[in-house]
């Protein structure tokens, strides 16, 4: 990693616009291991590589914090398989060895008792003086409240089974742990249970059924190292010994979901509360909760509806809102296990209820709140911005985000790039607030040519604090400035947080392979987002025109999955005729979505220059 200087200096030179080193040396002492919810994947599968779980259209979001000098990584584990499972397989992905479910464990729901095997540790240093920090979403947040207890009182039944059987229990269910663990973030878990499978039990049917029947066939695939399901214990794997055809037929017989030992049960209610019983708040560890409501109130019923907005990111994505209608009007019932569903549980992100992902209780939380082991109150809500000294052993609330739940994770219907690098780059900072040194200083806001109350002034602050730009000089951003072509696409690159180092070559005779854009110029070639001014001609130290522009912006929502919106009245701008016809559809897209609004004067001015905080706005309106 380059220094600071090293930076400057090469932003001194060529003028471009830099992702910032933000601590150089790293900013915390321990790796964060981020574990991926319901139906995810992560590292070790190769579909992260092309679709990173940890930001979807908003790009690799841990590649980011990475370069902003964190140590985060992406666990794999089972997708449908059960918390007990994920905690057995995050415990041996950890330390790198093969996933023990546990004699009695195994017994109990009739599969193996090993199952993937994991060839390398994730956290090769892991130990008391090198913990890790933790952070769940939404299943994963139970994964990793589970095997934090694993670690600290471990299992006396599975060692008690070992014994009799003669054989060596994992060092997972001997406890005594503890301390392996510095910090826990959930994210939009399911701490108590989710009133989705009560509402759509034939959506989470025909769910469970699918990814089984996907599971059987893609266990015994080539496919599985892309997506794995980890369904080994269960057999849903082709043994080194069997023809295709032999494992075909006994994956076939095997029944996963009548062993009651899947993740579709533990996300009930009843089952989540029962989990939750022998789940304790350890004294040494900091946790942080952030629960996401993305719903509206009807003022006649007081029920919850999906919040819609001409915004893709400002309203629920279309595949959460059936969820979200039912779970929304959802209440005054009793779950089968005697939990009273009140008018509380009614906010929802889609999937997850707002009150279940604040903090995890034992019963209704109408008459028990979440205990320390001491009998005192285990939680404290947070307001986000007040100073306060994060103490462990205490259950940190954060604000409720308005976000549903695949857009903390950056997908479907996306927060923009910039909002979830704040998200995430903030959690790392309330980890960073842990490590005895109170909360980390706000950097200030460096340039002093952005007055507070120029018009730009929002958008070049949430690009600078998200690390997707920085100044010409320490001191000045110089707005009115002129963007070239090769300086844009650099832009557009550290806004989706690519990875730009195996992009070699596009074809271009002004792009020399050593040149500081070569990269970039060629990573957007690659993905479609520029075709250059002709075949073999790029023109990286043009200053781009405004049309220009508007074509890669649009371009390049397409190649992230951004929706554009189309809810602003369309406008013709009084030099229309004068906008090239390959540039017209994507001006005239970006106009109704509100991320381009013209000059003053009604114009567009397309072979126009744009300016640096043209370029700012544009992107944040993205």
């Amino acid at each position: 990693m380059k220094t600071p200087q090293q930076l400057l200096q090469q932003t001194l030179e060529v003028g471009e616009c830099l992702l910032p080193d933000a601590s150089p040396g790293g900013r915390t002492p321990y790796p964060t291991v981020f574990v991926h919810g319901l139906l995810g994947w992560g590292a070790r599968d190769a579909l992260y590589r092309a679709v990173p779980y940890w930001g979807l259209a908003a790009g690799d979001v841990l590649g980011y914090l990475n370069a902003c000098g964190y140590d985060c990584r992406a666990a794999s584990v089972g997708i449908i398989s059960s918390a007990w499972d994920r905690a057995c397989e995050l415990y041996a992905e950890l330390t790198g060895g093969t996933a023990d479910y546990g004699i009695a464990h195994a017994q109990r729901f009739g599969h193996a008792r090993f199952g993937t095997a994991y060839p390398a540790p994730l956290v090769p240093d892991w130990g008391a003086d090198r913990p890790v920090d933790l952070v769940g979403h939404s299943f994963g947040g139970a994964t990793a409240r589970l095997l934090m207890q694993l670690l600290a009182d471990g299992c006396p039944e599975e060692v008690q089974a070992a014994e009799a059987a003669g054989e060596a229990p994992s060092p997972l269910f001997t406890g005594g742990k503890a301390d392996l663990v510095h910090a826990l973030i959930a994210i939009a878990a399911p701490h108590d249970g989710s009133t989705f499978l009560n509402v759509q039990p034939d959506a989470a049917n025909a769910l469970s059924t699918l990814f089984l029947g996907a599971a059987r066939a893609l266990g015994i695939s080539a496919f599985k190292g892309v997506y794995d399901f980890q369904l080994d214990q269960f057999g849903i794997r082709k043994d080194d010994n069997e023809t295709f055809a032999q494992a075909l037929d006994r994956v076939l017989r095997s029944d996963f979901l009548s062993h009651n030992d899947n993740a579709f049960l533990d996300l009930t209610i009843d089952k989540s509360l029962e989990i939750n019983k022998g789940i304790e708040i350890q004294p040494n560890v900091y946790y942080f909760s952030y629960a996401g409501d993305q719903t509206s109130t009807d003022p006649l019923t007081g029920n919850h509806y999906p919040t819609v907005s001409a915004i893709p990111s400002n309203g629920m994505s279309a595949l959460m809102m059936p969820g979200s209608i039912n779970m929304g009007k959802y209440y005054d019932k009793y779950t089968a296990g005697g939990i009273y569903i009140d008018r509380s549980w009614l906010p929802n992100d889609g999937l997850v209820n707002t009150v279940s992902a604040l903090y995890p209780t034992t019963t209704d939380k109408n008459t028990t709140e979440c205990l320390k082991r001491d009998g005192t109150q285990g939680w404290i809500n947070y307001d986000g911005y007040s100073d306060i000294t994060f103490r462990p052993g205490i259950w940190y609330v954060m604000p409720v985000t308005r976000a549903d739940h695949m857009q903390f994770v950056g997908g479907i219907a996306n927060k923009s790039v910039i909002e979830t690098r704040l998200f995430y780059r903030n959690l790392m900072d309330d980890i960073y607030g842990t490590y005895g040194s109170g909360q980390p200083e706000e950097q200030p806001f460096p340039f002093t040519d952005v007055a507070a109350g120029r018009w730009s002034y929002s958008y070049i602050r949430q690009l600078y604090e998200a690390g997707v730009i920085d100044g010409m000089t320490p001191t000045t951003f110089v707005p009115t400035g002129d963007v070239t072509r090769a300086q844009f696409v650099k832009m557009l690159a550290r806004l989706q947080g690519a990875d730009v180092s195996e992009y070699r070559s596009a074809g271009f005779e002004d792009v020399p392979a050593d040149a500081w854009y070569a990269p970039y110029v060629n990573w957007a070639a690659a993905n479609g987002i520029v075709y250059g001014i002709s075949s073999t001609e790029f023109a990286p130290n043009t200053d781009i025109s405004r049309q220009d522009m508007a074509v890669m912006l649009d371009r390049y929502a397409q190649q992230s999955g951004i929706v554009l919106g189309t809810d602003n009245a369309a406008v013709t701008f009084t030099d229309e005729a004068d906008i090239a016809a390959y540039a017209l559809p994507a001006v005239q897209a970006l106009q109704r979505a509100g991320v381009i609004n013209g000059m003053p004067d009604g114009s567009f001015c397309p072979r126009g220059s744009a300016t640096r905080e043209q370029a700012c706005a544009m992107l944040c309106r993205l």
